[in-house]
């Protein structure tokens, strides 16, 4: 409960102090394609769609889906993994750069990670190669920044929770 009272009074400090700028308006929609670099364990990136439409000004809700993918070779097979995140996210606009075309926020991620892990023998053998399917719920913020192109193209990159340490691409505006 102290958690949730302390995340509520910084909201609201935060919502006085950079409430000046008007970053994402009621209906704005924006869709986009990402690429997670640092990504989950011992892949090299991932892949990510998302989507996020203003609620009221500055605040939006959205969602992405991820992909992230590798194997590795251990002597006489070979492991392959794969990492699916569903996530939900909560976004916060604030203008703290003041650079014109340059919208910042943070978000409050919250989804599910289907995760898995088989192995196949590299020679015949009488034994099965298992599977293990995981998942697990997840939650995390980010920072994150959108630089504007043209009217409708946006630069964007993150850091922070997700499919990878830095996330960047292009979102499109709907």
């Amino acid at each position: 409960m102290k958690k949730l009272f302390l995340f509520i009074a910084l909201f609201v400090t935060c919502n006085g102090l950079f409430a000046q700028t008007v970053l994402i308006n009621k209906g704005d929609q924006y869709a986009g394609v990402k690429l997670a670099l640092g990504s989950i364990g011992g892949a090299s990136m991932g892949f990510i769609g998302s989507y996020e439409m203003g609620l009221q000004e500055n605040i939006g809700v959205g969602g992405s889906i991820a992909y992230s993918g590798y194997s590795e070779s251990i002597g006489v097979g070979e492991w392959s993994y794969s990492n699916i995140l569903v996530l939900v996210t909560g976004t916060y606009h604030a203008d703290l750069l003041k650079v014109e075309k340059l919208d910042t926020w943070g978000a409050l991620n919250i989804g599910y990670n289907v995760a898995s892990a088989s192995w196949t023998w590299n020679t015949p053998s009488n034994f099965p190669d298992p599977t293990v399917s995981v998942g697990g719920f997840v939650v995390g913020l980010s920072a994150n920044a959108r630089y504007m192109l043209s009217e409708q193209w946006y630069a964007t990159a993150g850091v922070g929770f997700g499919l990878g340490i830095l996330n960047i691409g292009i979102d499109y505006k709907l």
